[in-house]
């Protein structure tokens, strides 16, 4: 099919194809010592294609992909879009059932599978009766393949010795990948996730991108973050430079190491960099520009310490970049800025009718141009048409827009805590705790309180030789938050609160160990516990 020349514009690989054309020799994909050129990634993504096809892949087949971030990665996502063929990338933590409702749920009969994880495969043999073949990266051995049902092939025996062009498979408004989210309420739900939808995700970061910028992607590509930011570099014709993962103590030598201009922080990164020794030379490196999803507390301190422009961004798995500043102009305070051209937002109530401005509600969203949102939750009608009610994608997050017109997240709406008849943001909570200079990251989570509504368990780390105690903490926020936004239990840390592999604290695990080790504030009740899993203040 000759595909339309709306694709052609909006499709990665499309433009993957131009660019091997016209700069053939132009890097595009940098890790350690490899180096890929656009024409080196568009024949590798070629090859990986014809290699698949050979194996029966073809356009609407999942294929699971579960090894490290990195060139490879990337390339057989390529390859997977040239088919037509959907990439449902893996959480490499997963395990038992978790790995077993997604690997059933997708449907998928083909997976690519790190060696390393062969054993949290093996001991779900008989629980994956689709499963078909698993192809070991990068290679199979006989010692360490089970007996099990499966045929096994070595990864690094797919991609075909021919590389020239594969004819166009797929529109702008065809699935490309199914992405898995957290379940909250239930099992993760797979996320259809479309080429437009990508395209419109990168699309306006990728207008701050220049041709001789190198993006620094340590991301984890099992998730949308290899769409999104590969998106940006295709679209602005740059390069990028992989980490498999983040590391405090070797950003900066990567920064200086792939003379990277671009990057993008997310959750408690810009702590961890900031608790790094002081060196005289920390602002020498070649960083210019940063995505800073949500803004730090400390960002001025971040900016006069590194320096760089920063911008932030508002998104979901669902959605496609919906909020932004103008550029590097950042908005009021922490806002994530105003919906950009094509978007319309709102801020509901329970009953999806508009709050008054200021007042916090839940966002809502819609999209004026079509595909540029979601195509809906793979294999659950229920849940797609739950969370387009009305006909507006309810993103479960709590949101206030000011009189500027700029958006303000509050909270998870799940993670919203009810104390003494006022609904406390824990994202309010968190941003003074992380204020106080010896604190390195923190999360404000609600507990059960023996007198109804919910207490709040504060769990902090401090930062490397930092002294603070519970009660002195307790007595810094007394002074800085209204009473009834005072945590009740403390707990203090040396170690790194649990994250997910995007760098978010895993609350459901803190609200889940309770406040057995916290200090709790000895309040005028006689020293009764006040969480149903509390203990007596000292």
């Amino acid at each position: 099919m000759a595909p339309l020349g709306k694709s052609r514009a909006l499709v990665f690989h499309y433009l993957l194809e131009e660019h091997a054309r016209r700069t053939p020799g132009k890097p595009c994909l940098v890790m350690r010592e490899r180096v890929l050129s656009y024409a080196d990634v568009e024949d590798a993504a070629n090859r990986w294609a014809r290699g698949l096809a050979a194996h029966g892949i073809g356009k609407g087949d999942r294929v699971l992909l579960m090894i490290p971030s990195g060139i490879d990665h990337v390339m057989i996502w390529l390859g997977l879009c040239k088919l037509g063929a959907l990439m449902v990338p893996v959480n490499e933590a997963y395990m038992g059932s978790m790995l077993r409702h997604q690997v059933n749920d997708s449907g998928a009969a083909f997976a690519i599978v790190w060696e390393r994880h062969l054993p949290v495969w093996s001991a779900l043999d008989g629980a994956l009766p689709g499963l078909a073949t698993i192809a070991v990266y990068p290679n199979a051995s006989p010692g360490q393949i089970a007996d099990a049902g499966w045929t096994y092939l070595s990864a690094a025996d797919l991609p075909s010795a021919d590389g020239s062009a594969m004819p166009p498979a797929v529109e702008y408004f065809d699935p490309m990948a199914v992405f898995y989210t957290s379940g909250t309420s239930g099992p993760s739900k797979g996320v259809l996730y479309g080429y437009a939808q990508a395209h419109a995700t990168a699309a306006l970061t990728a207008s701050l991108c220049e041709p001789s910028d190198v993006f620094y992607m340590f991301l984890p590509m099992f998730h949308v973050g290899l769409s999104n930011i590969f998106g940006i570099v295709v679209i602005a014709g740059a390069t990028m430079a992989i980490r498999e993962k983040f590391s405090a103590s070797e950003f900066w030598p990567d920064v200086r190491r792939y003379h990277a201009t671009f990057t993008i922080l997310l959750s408690t990164m810009p702590n961890f960099l900031l608790a790094q020794p002081p060196r005289a030379d920390d602002h020498n490196h070649p960083l210019r520009k940063l995505i800073v999803i949500p803004l730090p507390t400390e960002l001025e301190t971040f900016k006069s310490r590194f320096g760089g422009a920063v911008t932030t961004w508002y998104n979901m798995t669902e959605v496609s970049m919906p909020l932004r500043p103008d550029g590097f102009r950042l908005a009021n305070g922490t806002s994530c800025g105003r919906p950009r051209p094509g978007i319309f937002a709102r801020i509901v109530d329970a009953n999806d009718e508009a709050t008054p401005q200021g007042e916090t509600g839940e966002l809502v969203l819609r999209a004026d141009d079509p595909w540029e949102f979601c195509l809906g939750y793979w294999r659950n009608p229920e849940k797609t048409v739950e969370a387009w009610r009305n006909q507006w994608l309810h993103t479960g997050d709590a949101f206030r827009v000011d009189e500027h017109g700029d958006y303000y997240f509050m909270d998870r709406l799940k993670d919203v805590i009810r104390r003494r008849g006022e609904n406390i943001s824990s994202f309010e909570v968190e941003a003074e705790v992380e204020a106080h200079p010896a604190v390195l990251e923190c999360a404000a989570v609600a507990v059960p309180s023996l007198f109804g509504e919910d207490e709040i368990l504060l769990v902090a780390t401090l930062k490397p030789g930092a002294a603070l105690t519970p009660a002195g903490l307790h007595g810094h926020l007394s002074e800085r938050l209204p009473a009834y936004m005072v945590p009740q239990f403390i707990e203090l840390r040396q170690d790194e609160l649990p994250k997910t592999p995007t760098g978010k604290i895993m609350k459901a695990t803190l609200r889940e160990a309770g406040t057995a080790g916290a200090w709790a504030f000895e309040d005028k009740t006689g020293g009764r516990p006040t969480a149903a899993t509390g203990r007596k203040s000292p």
